[in-house]
């Protein structure tokens, strides 16, 4: 799997960053350059050390989006709007982060926290 650094530059095509080998590999074989973190604090250094260069679309499998959540929402709360990160079910199965994350955002929008699926 190539790695960011190899690169010296995150390109601005979509990557992937994910826990998992199998799914990085499968993003490669795509054509979706892949980076494969393990950890909250690995995840968190490799996206502020990045900030800057990260492409549009970051895809990021839901236990990803978990350990990563707060500094997402940093993100939105310091008015970045780049990147997306598209969140993907972990091999596993879904674990239910998008849903849960969309219930939220609509609660919000709509002034009740008691919107439920």
């Amino acid at each position: 799997m190539r790695c960011m650094s190899e690169r010296g530059s995150i390109a601005s095509s979509p990557i992937a960053v994910t826990d998992d080998e199998i799914l990085a590999l499968a993003f490669e074989m795509i054509g979706i350059s892949s980076k494969v973190l393990k950890g909250r604090s690995a995840l968190i250094k490799f996206f502020r050390e990045n900030e800057n260069e990260l492409p549009h679309v970051v895809f990021v499998n839901e236990r990803v989006a978990e350990e990563i959540s707060d500094y997402r929402e940093d993100l939105l709360r310091r008015g970045k709007n780049k990147p997306i990160f598209a969140i993907v079910p972990d091999m596993e199965g879904s674990r239910g982060v998008r849903l849960r994350e969309l219930s939220s955002l609509l609660a919000r929008a709509l002034g009740s926290e008691e919107l439920r699926f």
